[in-house]
């Protein structure tokens, strides 16, 4: 059994945690957050680097994707005497969770036949919707977004609610072109460039097989789940980022509420953000 210390105890951390493998057993988080220490993360204490040291691991992985943060923490940790093993970040974005259940979903979505267009809402720049459309390279993939970040209204609900510290124009630095040009099938893609629900329209009679919902906020999360959900074929999956994160809120709150109101029970993927699906019953 190899001892890790799980250094970084947040969202990524709670992520590590869950992922370890049985080889693999995390004694504690490490972080130099004093307000931290004395808490605890799935069961595990969270204390100070240097004590978590005295507990001798075999191992310490860095539980951050910024690799400067990394590369600070890696001295402290060999400052404070540290010789051993170190996972860095560049080794946990080696696998994606959340691609992977796409992937998963998508062959069986193939395999069962099941009808239906594909559809992201909150592509940004297009890194899932150009694995999307490598998944369903024979469906028409709708593309729906801004294309010029965070819209105000959405945000004022997100600052009056508290459910985040979003920004107009967050997110802006993309473009519709350039976007459907990453894709591996453009002639399989229409963007829908504007605020949701707005460029729904013209939609209403599509039925979808697989949707990827990555608003981030509640406003178009809680717009988008009715309006895919109730035109999603049987056996068809929303997969929905952001739903168990702690930086954006609204889209968990969006998702509790609809689930609850149509009594579905989410399953959760164990991705770094908290994505869930919403299968539709064959």
């Amino acid at each position: 059994m190899i001892n890790t210390v799980l250094f970084g105890a947040g969202q990524v951390g709670a992520m590590v945690a869950r992922l370890l493998g049985v080889a693999h057993r995390a004694v504690c988080f490490a972080d130099n957050s004093e307000a931290k220490w004395g808490g605890s993360i799935a069961g595990l204490p969270i204390v100070s680097p240097r004590e978590s040291l005295a507990l001798g691991p075999d191992c310490v992985c860095l539980c951050v994707l910024d690799a400067e943060r990394a590369a600070q923490m890696e001295a402290q940790l060999r400052e404070l005497g540290y010789a051993g093993p170190i996972v860095r970040p560049e080794q946990l974005s080696l696998f994606d969770a959340r691609v992977a259940t796409m992937r998963l979903l998508a062959e069986q979505i193939h395999e069962l036949e099941i009808p239906g267009d594909a559809a992201e809402l909150g592509v940004y720049r297009g890194d899932f919707a150009v694995r999307i459309n490598a998944a369903f390279p024979d469906r028409l993939l709708h593309l729906f977004d801004t294309f010029e970040g965070f819209a105000e209204k959405d945000v004022a609900l997100e600052s009056r609610e508290g459910l985040s510290r979003a920004k107009p124009g967050d997110f802006s630095g993309t473009d519709a072109d350039t976007v459907r040009r990453r894709m591996p099938y453009p002639e399989q893609t229409a963007l829908h460039k504007g605020w949701f629900p707005d460029t729904f329209a013209g939609c209403e009679g599509r039925s979808f097989a697989f949707v990827s919902i990555d608003a981030d906020l509640y406003a178009p999360t809680a717009a988008a789940l009715p309006l895919f959900w109730d035109r999603l074929s049987p056996g068809g999956a929303l997969l929905i980022h952001d739903v168990n994160g702690t930086q954006y809120r609204g889209a968990g709150k969006a998702v509790s509420e609809f689930c609850a109101a149509r009594g579905i029970l989410p399953t959760p993927v164990c991705d770094l953000h908290g994505s869930v699906i919403l299968r539709k019953q064959l």
